[in-house]
């Protein structure tokens, strides 16, 4: 069962969701290319991440994070963008 975790939506808007490859991301040297979560911020999270997910705000055209299991299931966010975009 997914529970939803009450956090603040997102001023980002998610643009894709794909399962996890080191190749998505445009810079090698981040947490979210090296298989580290990085969508809780840099030490909330020590799980793996299993997704690329690149955002877009106001500050930046494209935001990349690797995402884990936890992220993906409770971000308010990301559960709508999947409802709508399964990964395969």
């Amino acid at each position: 069962m997914i529970r939803l975790i009450d956090m603040p939506r997102m001023t980002s808007k998610i643009i894709d969701i794909q399962r996890w490859n080191a190749s998505l991301f445009q810079n090698p040297s981040t947490d979210g290319a090296n298989g580290k979560c990085s969508a809780h911020g840099k030490s909330s999270c020590h799980r793996p991440a299993v997704a690329y997910v690149a955002l877009s705000d106001a500050g930046a055209d494209r935001i990349q994070w690797g995402a884990c299991d936890q992220w993906l299931a409770t971000n308010e966010d990301a559960v709508e963008y999947l409802r709508a975009h399964p990964l395969d």
